[in-house]
C-alpha cells in the first residue's frame, strides 16, 4: 500500500473524528492490524494497547467468519455492538475493516452515512 493511499485513509479517519460523538476511527487490514486512524485528540482508550490490538484481530476474525453466510443472507453492510461504555461499529470494505468507537447512545445510521461520505477513496464505499 502506497503512502498516498495511507494518507487518504488518514484524512478520511480525521473527517469522521470531527463528529462529536466519535471516539476512535481506525482502518484494519485483513490481518486485523491498524494501518490508519486513531483516537480523537484528548480521548483515551478504555483498554490498554495490547488489548486494543487483540480486539482489532478479534473483530476482523468475527467479520470474516460472518462472511460465510453472505451467499444466503447477502453481504454484511456493517456490524454494531452496543456495550456499557461505547458503541462499536465495523464497516467492511473489499480490503479493509473500518472500525469506529462512539459514545454509547449514538445514532448508528447517521454515523454510517458520515463514514461512507468520508471514505470515498475506497471503491466499495458508497457515499
Amino acid at each position: 500500500m502506497s503512502s498516498s493511499e495511507i494518507e487518504d485513509l488518514e484524512k478520511a479517519c480525521q473527517t469522521v473524528l470531527e463528529l462529536p460523538e466519535i471516539r476512535f476511527v481506525g482502518v484494519l487490514n485483513k490481518m486485523g492490524k491498524k494501518i490508519a486512524g486513531g483516537f480523537k485528540k484528548g480521548v483515551t482508550s478504555f483498554l490498554p494497547d495490547k488489548e486494543n490490538r487483540m480486539m482489532y484481530v478479534q473483530l476482523t476474525l468475527e467479520y470474516l467468519m460472518r462472511k460465510d453466510f453472505d451467499e444466503g443472507l447477502g453481504p454484511i453492510e456493517y456490524i454494531t455492538s452496543r456495550r456499557g461504555k461505547v458503541t462499536m461499529i465495523s464497516i467492511p470494505t473489499k480490503d479493509f475493516l473500518v472500525l469506529i468507537s462512539a459514545q454509547r447512545d449514538v445514532n448508528v445510521e447517521d454515523i454510517i452515512v458520515h463514514v461512507n461520505s468520508a471514505f470515498t477513496t475506497l471503491p466499495d464505499i458508497k457515499p
